[in-house]
């Protein structure tokens, strides 16, 4: 089915004043919902809102609550997110380490006792757009076996990089092959991913996702590189935060929340004039884009710049919602 922005951001806000959130927070909240949702990214919108509302209804996220700032040390700021609405909070905190970085050329802000806060790029998208680099990260329960095991005893950790330009360059990655809510995009639609994600139950590579989604063995991003890269985003978000790393969220907490994220914001106005900006990033654009293709119906992917196309058609054509994942929002 394809339904209009405005449409989802409706339901959304029906629901979330029917969990008695605030009215503000449930008006910010769904526009960030439906804006994840019309940007393309679906398995970070409309499909998790079901599950953010579990979590709204459990406690686990304190709708009234506000982020509050501990420690100020120059361009590094440490808050603790008092478990707060997780997306409006991101926003806030990448807010925070732009006002840090017009100030100090970069800002950090290391976050504790946060809520998952959806589509991570977002808020990389949010500084680039506002011409800073934007760099951030968060750690998450142990969802994914390290390097050479076979128990889930680290997070997918998601991290992002954007950078500035026309169009915006954006990574936006799980350490994992794909996360936990493309699988789950996958399985609704019916389709085996197109590398191998996980091992099945014998320890075989598999392309099924709900098999994986099941056992849980997923493969860590560039095998023994994203397991590693997993350990050391955990450890530097849990050093910087003074929060809960990945061990202590999923032996001591019940389910996803009290996570640590970092938000890092970087001037560049002020390190190369914008005329000098632009011809080395439309240099390496098209250094990059100018090499022969392996295959001459598929073209050389250059990070984020698909979500300018996808948010055009889905403003166009309407946004494809699954039928079973608006019902189950609709029954809320």
């Amino acid at each position: 089915m394809l339904l209009s922005r405005e449409e989802l951001k409706q339901e959304f806000n029906r629901v979330l004043l029917d969990c008695s959130v605030a009215e503000s927070k449930a008006e910010a909240c769904a526009e960030l919902f439906a804006e994840t949702t019309e940007t393309g990214v679906y398995s970070h919108g409309v499909n998790r809102f079901p599950r953010f509302i579990e979590q709204l209804k459990a406690g686990h996220v304190r709708p009234d609550a506000e982020p509050s700032r501990l420690l100020a040390l120059g361009a590094i700021e440490q808050w603790d997110a008092r478990r707060a609405i997780g997306n409006i909070t991101a926003r806030q905190m990448m807010d925070r380490a732009m006002t840090l970085a017009d100030k100090h050329g970069i800002g950090l802000v290391a976050l504790r006792n946060a809520n998952h806060w959806m589509r991570g790029g977002g808020y990389g998208y949010q500084a680039a757009e506002q011409g800073y680099i934007g760099i951030c990260w968060t750690n998450s329960l142990a969802v994914m076996p390290p390097w050479g095991a076979k128990e889930c005893r680290i997070g997918t950790n998601p991290l992002i990089v954007a950078v500035p330009g026309d169009p915006i360059t954006m990574v936006d990655m799980s350490m994992s092959m794909f996360s936990y809510g493309i699988l789950e995009v996958n399985r609704l639609a019916g389709r085996q991913l197109p590398v191998d994600g996980g091992y099945d139950d014998n320890g075989n590579p598999t392309r099924d996702p709900a098999l994986i989604e099941k056992n849980r063995r997923i493969l860590p991003m560039g095998y023994w590189k994203g397991s590693g890269l997993s350990i050391v985003l955990d450890m530097i978000a849990t050093l910087l935060s003074g929060g809960l790393s990945v061990a202590e969220v999923s032996e001591e907490m019940d389910d996803e929340y009290n996570v640590s994220q970092i938000f890092i914001a970087i001037e560049v106005d002020r390190l190369i004039d914008g005329p000098s900006r632009d011809a080395k990033l439309a240099r390496i654009r098209d250094y990059v884009q100018s090499a022969e293709r392996a295959d001459v119906d598929t073209p050389i992917r250059m990070p984020g710049h698909e979500f300018p196309q996808l948010l055009e058609a889905n403003r166009k054509n309407g946004i494809p919602v699954d039928e079973r994942v608006w019902a189950r929002i609709k029954s809320l």
